[in-house]
């Protein structure tokens, strides 16, 4: 089973060239989705002979949307995503590769306690609400990093940080299977772009997802 890993990017050059070393130590092909980057990421990509592939459009859904594509144009089996800020280790990637022959996702699930405090209670919520309206068991619907069967993942239409949810619910919906793996979380390197409205985005997301006539 040929497996890649894709790296969404927005300003990464802090943080790139230490995710690039680790996973190519893991000995994993990669690429990235950029996003228009204004610093050095791109450049960095580039110097270490990796695939640069840019989104339709800026935000992080239309980033993962092309990781799939690229992923499914190249004949890979498994798409792993992780964000590239260094919060998510790529060192975790064997072990959740090591459940896809049983589970069609494996998600790496972040301690609550290891995301910063100003981000527990919206992913408590958001993780909460997402059980509650499809009648899951999940502890962290929003993680930024997984891997998943790429010919198995339904279509997405998600544009900004919206996607994580939408996948998961998505695949809820097609009744495949996920595994939630216990990861460690670190603190990123760089700024987040993570904004306030960013949170009601994610929330019309899933209330889309459950009312608004989207099946996957």
């Amino acid at each position: 089973m040929k497996t890649v890993v894709c790296l969404p990017t927005y300003n990464e050059e802090e943080s790139l060239q230490e995710m690039i070393d680790q996973i190519r130590g893991l000995g994993f092909d990669l690429f990235v989705v950029d996003a228009g980057s204004g610093d050095q990421t791109v450049a960095i990509a580039q110097q270490n002979r990796v695939p640069v592939y840019q989104r339709d459009g800026k935000g992080k859904g239309w980033g993962v949307r092309k990781a799939i594509a690229v992923a499914k144009q190249q004949g890979f089996d498994n798409l792993v995503l992780i964000d590239c800020d260094c919060t998510y280790p790529p060192q975790s990637i064997p072990d959740l590769l090591t459940h896809l022959p049983a589970y069609d996702m494996a998600v790496g699930q972040r301690r609550i306690t290891d995301i910063p405090k100003r981000n527990r209670l919206p992913n408590k919520f958001f993780t909460a609400f997402v059980n509650l309206l499809f009648g899951s068991r999940l502890r962290d619907v929003n993680s930024g990093m997984r891997v998943f069967k790429v010919e198995g993942m339904p279509p997405l239409d998600a544009e900004e940080f919206e996607v994580e949810a939408q996948m998961t619910i998505r695949a809820l919906k097609k009744k495949l299977k996920i595994k939630e793996v216990p990861i460690e979380y670190r603190v990123r390197k760089g700024e987040t772009k993570v904004r306030v409205r960013d949170g009601f985005v994610i929330l019309w997301g899933i209330l889309k997802e459950k009312f608004g006539g989207c099946d996957g």
